[in-house]
C-alpha cells in the first residue's frame, strides 16, 4: 500500500471525531478481548509502541498555531482503516484502469483520461487511479466509439451506401457532431428533419439489433446518453463528455508554433465527391470509381466528347472536346493552378474539401468563341449530358475566370468518380456546381438568385435561423479521441480553415475548454484555396488535454461550431502487446464485453 499526501489534511480533519469515538469504544485487550488480572484493559502492541510527545498530542488536539509537518500518520487513530480503504480504492483503480487501444492504422488512445490529479475534497479517490471516471461513470463503455472504434470505418461498412462523409486522404475523423450536422435540419438533403434520435434508437433496440445490443454489448440508455440535474434532459454522452470527467488538464493562453500553407494540393484519390448520392446517373460515375473497381474509361468517350455553348450568345457553337482543348492551348488559354473544392454542406470537423491542382480551360474563353454574351445576359447554366444538373453560376464568375472546363486534376486525366471526361468548376461557392460530365454551358438572361443554395452558389450551411454553421469552418485532422502522444515532446497538429467566398483572417486555439483562447492572424490569404494550419505543442504534465479550435472571416463571422479533440500525453508509451490490439475498427466490443469473453475463454 502507498501513502499519499493528500490523506494528511484529510486525516487532520478527522482525527477529532475519530478520536472522541475511539475513547467512547470498549478497548479490547492483546489476548483478544479478555481484561487483564488487575481489571484495567490491557494496552495494544501499537500503543505502546507508539507513545504522542507533547507536540505531537498538541497537534492531535488541535492546539492553536500546531502543524502536522512532523507528526507520524500512523500514530493516528483510524489509520489502519483509511489505509484498509486506501487500498480498496487502490486495487479497484488498477482493476479499472482506462483501456489502452492500438487501432489498425498504429495509432494508440485511450478514451478516458487518467485522474493524474483530483479535487483535495475527494481524499477517497487515488490520483491516478480512475475510480472516478471508469468505476462510477463508467466512461470506457459509453459513447459511439466504445463500440465503433472508428467511426469512418462504421460509414464505410453499412449495409447501404452511405454518402461519402470520410476523407481518407485527409484522414478526417468522423464524430457524432458531423453526423448530427447532418441528420438535424437539413431540408434538400435529407427527407426528415431532426430524425437522429429517433434513427439511432431505432437502430439499437429495433427486433434486428436489441439482443446484441442489449445484451452482447451491455447497452442500454447510459450508453450513448448523459443524465443531467440542468434542465438539459438527456444529453449525447460524446457531446458532454469532456465537461464531465476528471484529470483533463486546462492550460491557459496556451502557445505553441503555428503555420499555415495554401499550396499543399491533394491527388485525385483525395477529391471528395457527394455527388453520386444525387441520381441515378450519379450513382454509375460513383460505382465505377469505387470497391476497387476503378474501370478504365474508354479513350473514345473522350474523344468523342463535344461541348456546346448556346443561349444568349451571338455564335453558338458546338465542338469536339480534343479540339477545343488544341485550340485554347494553342492560344494560351489553358490554366493550371492550384484550386479548393468546398461542399456546402460540409461539417466541421468534415471531410467535404479539396486543394488540388486542376488544368482546365476558362469558361471566358468558351464565351468569347461564341462571339460573347448578348445584352441581358445574367450567368450560365452547366448542363449535365445526362440531364441530372441544371445548376448556375452568375456572369461575375465568368468575368474574373473562376469558372472553368476541367479536364486534368494532378496532372492526371479525370477518373470516373469525378466526372471522366470532364466536369465544371467554379472557385468560392458550393461543390454542386461542379458538375460532372458536363456538355453544355448555356448562357442565360433569366433573373437567377444566383446566391440561392438550389441554383448553386450558396457558401456556408444555414440553419433554420438562417445563421452559417460552418463559415468559417475550422477543422483538426488526424486526432482519434484520446490520441496517445509523448509527454514532453512536441506534438504537431493540422488540419484547415475556410470561409467559402471569404478569406480567413484569423485562427484560434484554446486549451482550457475555451476560456482563454490564442489567436494568430493570418495576413492576406486567397480565398479560393484552403487554408492549410498547423499548431505544434508541446505537453508539459503527463494528463489529457482537450485542444479546441475556431476561426474568423475577414468580415468578421466567427465560427458557429468549433472542433474539439481530447490527446493524452504519457511519460512513458506503451508497447502495443500492453494495449487492446484492434484488428478492424468497424465494430469492437466494449472493454466490459471483451473482458468478459475473457473470463468465459478461461
Amino acid at each position: 500500500m502507498r501513502f499519499n499526501k493528500h490523506l494528511v489534511v484529510a486525516t487532520t480533519c478527522l482525527v477529532c471525531g475519530v478520536a472522541l469515538a475511539a475513547g467512547c469504544a470498549p478497548q479490547q485487550a492483546a489476548d483478544g478481548g479478555k481484561a487483564a488480572e488487575d481489571g484495567s484493559a490491557s494496552q495494544s502492541q501499537g500503543e505502546q509502541e507508539q507513545t504522542l510527545t507533547p507536540e505531537q498530542q498538541a497537534v492531535v488536539d488541535g492546539a492553536e498555531g500546531t502543524t502536522d509537518a512532523d507528526i507520524n500518520e500512523d500514530v493516528y487513530p483510524g489509520k489502519e482503516y483509511l489505509d484498509g480503504l486506501w487500498d480498496r480504492w487502490e486495487a479497484i483503480g488498477e482493476e479499472y484502469a482506462p483501456e489502452v487501444r492500438t487501432l489498425p492504422n498504429g495509432q494508440m488512445v485511450q478514451r478516458t483520461p487518467t485522474e493524474y490529479a483530483v479535487d483535495p475534497d475527494a481524499w477517497q479517490i487515488q490520483a491516478g487511479s480512475n475510480s472516478y471516471n471508469t468505476y462510477w461513470l463508467d466512461a470506457d463503455n459509453r459513447g459511439c466509439e466504445s463500440c465503433h472504434a472508428d467511426m469512418n470505418a462504421l460509414l464505410k461498412n453499412l449495409p447501404y451506401e452511405h454518402p461519402v462523409a470520410w476523407n481518407d486522404e485527409l484522414d478526417s475523423k468522423m464524430t457524432v457532431q458531423q453526423c448530427l450536422f447532418c441528420h438535424s435540419y437539413a431540408p434538400g438533403y435529407i427527407s426528415k428533419q431532426y430524425e437522429f434520435g429517433t434513427l439511432m434508437h431505432a437502430v439499437h433496440y429495433s427486433s434486428r439489433n436489441k439482443t446484441e445490443f442489449a445484451n452482447d454489448y451491455q447497452g442500454d440508455c447510459m450508453s450513448c446518453h448523459n443524465a443531467t440535474e440542468n434542465g438539459e434532459g438527456l444529453e449525447l454522452w460524446d457531446a458532454t463528455k469532456y465537461d464531465r470527467l476528471w484529470g483533463i488538464n486546462d492550460v491557459e493562453n496556451v502557445q505553441g508554433e503555428f503555420s499555415i500553407d495554401q499550396e499543399k494540393t491533394q491527388d485525385q484519390s483525395g477529391v471528395f465527391s457527394y455527388d453520386w448520392m444525387h441520381a441515378y446517373y450519379d450513382n454509375m460515375r460513383h460505382g465505377a470509381g469505387v470497391n476497387g473497381l476503378n474501370l478504365e474509361m474508354p479513350q473514345s468517350l473522350f474523344d468523342e466528347w463535344t461541348i456546346t455553348v448556346d443561349g444568349s450568345v451571338n455564335a453558338p457553337y458546338t465542338a469536339k472536346l480534343p479540339d477545343l482543348i488544341a485550340e485554347a492551348e494553342a492560344d494560351g488559354a489553358v490554366v493550371t493552378k492550384t484550386s479548393k473544392m468546398v461542399c456546402n454542406w460540409n461539417p466541421v470537423g468534415g471531410g467535404g474539401v479539396t486543394n488540388t491542382e486542376i488544368t482546365g480551360i476558362p469558361v471566358s474563353w468558351l464565351v468569347e468563341k461564341a462571339g460573347g454574351m448578348t445584352d441581358g445576359a445574367t450567368g450560365v447554366q452547366a448542363l449535365r449530358a445526362d440531364g441530372s444538373s441544371k445548376r448556375a453560376f452568375p456572369k461575375a464568375k465568368v468575368e474574373s475566370d473562376e469558372a472553368l472546363l476541367v479536364y486534368k486534376i494532378g496532372g492526371e486525366y479525370l477518373d470516373a468518380t469525378r466526372g471522366y471526361p470532364c466536369t465544371n468548376w467554379v472557385e468560392g461557392v458550393d461543390a454542386q456546381i461542379n458538375s460532372k460530365q458536363i456538355d453544355t454551358y448555356h448562357v442565360t438572361d433569366e433573373d437567377i438568385d444566383y446566391a440561392d443554395k438550389w441554383a448553386g452558389n450558396p457558401n456556408g450551411w444555414q440553419n433554420e435561423d438562417g445563421v452559417a454553421m460552418n463559415k468559417p469552418n475550422a477543422t483538426i485532422l488526424g486526432v482519434p479521441d484520446g490520441l496517445l502522444v509523448q509527454n514532453g515532446q512536441p506534438y504537431t497538429f493540422n488540419g484547415y480553415v475556410d470561409g467559402f467566398d471569404e478569406k480567413i483572417a484569423s485562427v484560434e486555439f484554446s486549451m482550457d475548454q475555451g476560456k482563454t483562447w490564442t489567436k494568430y492572424d493570418l495576413g492576406d490569404t486567397d480565398r479560393n484555396k484552403l487554408v492549410w494550419w498547423s499548431f505544434t505543442y508541446t505537453p508539459e504534465l503527463e494528463g489529457a488535454y482537450c485542444l479546441t479550435i475556431r476561426a474568423t472571416t475577414e468580415s468578421g463571422q466567427q465560427s458557429y461550431e468549433t472542433q474539439t479533440v481530447m490527446f493524452n500525453a504519457k511519460d512513458k508509451l506503451p508497447s502495443p502487446e500492453e494495449t487492446t490490439v484492434l484488428e478492424t475498427a468497424s465494430l469492437v466490443p466494449p472493454k466490459v464485453e471483451a473482458a468478459k469473453s475473457e473470463e468465459q475463454s478461461e
